[in-house]
């Protein structure tokens, strides 16, 4: 397997292959708790930020053609 590059501001402790497999777990685990629990408010967000990108494409481009 090719060796990742991650920047961190700390070194990782070498850790057995197990305790590696355990703490992926945990770590995903409380990803998707985290996820889980901010569900609602980061589609609010991510919602909110579509409709904002397209207000301002929208005022920059108007209409060539006047409807009538």
């Amino acid at each position: 397997m090719k060796p990742h590059t991650v920047i961190l501001p700390f070194l990782l402790p070498r850790l057995s292959d197990p305790a590696a497999a355990q703490l992926v777990a945990l770590l995903r685990a409380l990803f998707t708790a985290i996820e889980h629990h901010y569900a609602d408010q980061v589609h609010r967000h991510h919602k909110r930020q579509a409709n904002r990108r397209y207000d301002h494409a929208t005022a920059r481009d108007p209409p060539s053609d006047p409807p009538f």
